[in-house]
C-alpha cells in the first residue's frame, strides 16, 4: 500500500475536512510506532524510519503490508473522529485500530525471529 492510497481513502472518510498534509502526519505516528515497537524487534531488521511528506512520497510504500492496511485506516478515522468530538465513532475506530494493530504485531513476530535480549538475574 502506499501513502497516496491511505490518503485518498482516508480524505473520502473524512469528507474533505482535513487535507492531506494533515492525514500524512497522522500517519507519521503510526509509521513511527510499527518501526519502534515491532519491526525494529526482529532480527536483521533496523528500519530508520523518516518522516513522509505527501508532496514528495506519494509513492512510497507504507512499513505494514495490503492485508494489514486497516491499521492505517482505523488509525486516521480515529483521528478524525477525535478532532470532530465524535466520542462514540472514536471509540469504535480505537477498537477497531487496536485489533487490527494486534494483528499485524502478531503475524510479524511469528514471521521473523525477534532479536535476542540480554536479561540479568539476580544471584
Amino acid at each position: 500500500m502506499r501513502l497516496g492510497d491511505i490518503v485518498e481513502m482516508a480524505t473520502d472518510s473524512g469528507n474533505g475536512q482535513y487535507d492531506a498534509n494533515q492525514i500524512t502526519a497522522w500517519i507519521n505516528e503510526i509509521e513511527g510506532q510499527v518501526a519502534d515497537e515491532v519491526i525494529n524487534h526482529a532480527e536483521g531488521c533496523d528500519v530508520v524510519f523518516r518522516d513522509l511528506d505527501y508532496g514528495m512520497d506519494p509513492d512510497r510504500v507504507m512499513l505494514v503490508p495490503d492485508r494489514f492496511r486497516d491499521v492505517y485506516l482505523c488509525y486516521v478515522r480515529a483521528k478524525i473522529d477525535f478532532m470532530n468530538q465524535e466520542t462514540e465513532r472514536y471509540n469504535n475506530d480505537v477498537a477497531m485500530f487496536d485489533a487490527a494493530y494486534q494483528s499485524y504485531a502478531a503475524w510479524f513476530r511469528r514471521e521473523h525471529r525477534q532479536k535476542c535480549r540480554v536479561s540479568f538475574s539476580r544471584m
